[in-house]
C-alpha cells in the first residue's frame, strides 16, 4: 500500500528555544494522513487499525498514531469497542440518514446565516469554480474535481456563518460524508447537483436568508436519497 510518509517534525525556535507543540504539530500530521486514508480507500471499512503497521508506514513512532487514532474514534470514522483493537466505520443506510439528518440541521442554518455575512468576492470565487465545472465534460476524473469543489463551497459557507462551533460540527459531519462520497457518487449526478449549488449560491448572492436555508436543506435531501440508495 503505498503512502506518502510523514517527514519528522523539527522543533520550531524563537529566541533559540525549541516550541512545545512539536508533537502536537505531529499527531496532526498523521491524523490528516489517516483521514485521507480512509477517505481513499487505503484503509477499508471493517479494516482493523494496526498502530504498529501504521507508524511503519508512516515512519513515525507509535505515539502519533495512537493520538491520531483516538481522535479518529471522537470524529467517527474508526470504531472501537470495549478490549478491541479499532476498526475503520462501515456505514450502511441507516448511518446515512443520521448523518444527512444532521448536515441539514447545521448546514442550511449555516446557510441562512451566510445569505446576511459572506462576502461578495467569496460568492464570485465560488460561482467561478461552479461555472468551470458546468462547462467541462464528464470524465472519468470529474468525481475527485467534484468532491474538492463541493468541499469548497461548504466550507466557506460555513465559515461564513460566523460561528466557529456551528462550522466545527459541520466539518466534522462532512468528514464522515467523504468516507462513502468518493466510493458512490456517480458523475452523470454531479451536472444536477452543480444546480443546486447555483441555487444555494443566488439565494446568498440576493441575500435571502430563508432562501439559502431552502436550497441548502433541498440540496442536502437529494443527496441522501442517493446515498441511502446506494448503499442498501
Amino acid at each position: 500500500m503505498a503512502v506518502n510518509r510523514i517527514a519528522a517534525a523539527k522543533p520550531s525556535k524563537t529566541n533559540g528555544k525549541a516550541q512545545p507543540d512539536v508533537g502536537t504539530r505531529l499527531s496532526e500530521q498523521v491524523y490528516e494522513s489517516l483521514v485521507e486514508m480512509i477517505v481513499r480507500g487505503k484503509l477499508e471499512p471493517g479494516q482493523t487499525v494496526s498502530e504498529v503497521e501504521l507508524a511503519r508506514l508512516l515512519s513515525v513512532s507509535r505515539t502519533p498514531i495512537h493520538e491520531a487514532v483516538k481522535q479518529l474514534v471522537k470524529d467517527g470514522l474508526v470504531v472501537q469497542a470495549a478490549n478491541r483493537r479499532p476498526v475503520v466505520v462501515s456505514f450502511g443506510p441507516e448511518d446515512v440518514r443520521d448523518i444527512y439528518e444532521m448536515r441539514r440541521i447545521l448546514e442550511s442554518e449555516a446557510a441562512a446565516k451566510a445569505a446576511d455575512r459572506i462576502d461578495r468576492p467569496t460568492i464570485q470565487r465560488l460561482s467561478a469554480s461552479l461555472d468551470d465545472f458546468r462547462q467541462s465534460q464528464p470524465t472519468a476524473a470529474s468525481i475527485s474535481v467534484w468532491v474538492k469543489l463541493d468541499d469548497e463551497f461548504h466550507s466557506a459557507i460555513a465559515s461564513a456563518a460566523g460561528s466557529p462551533r456551528l462550522a466545527a460540527d459541520i466539518v466534522r459531519y462532512r468528514m464522515m460524508n467523504r468516507v462513502f462520497n468518493r466510493s458512490h457518487t456517480d458523475a452523470g449526478i454531479l451536472q444536477q447537483a452543480a444546480q443546486e449549488h447555483q441555487a444555494i449560491l443566488d439565494a446568498l448572492r440576493e441575500r435571502d436568508a430563508d432562501a439559502a436555508r431552502r436550497a441548502m436543506c433541498e440540496h442536502l435531501e437529494e443527496w441522501q436519497r442517493f446515498f441511502a440508495n446506494h448503499l442498501r
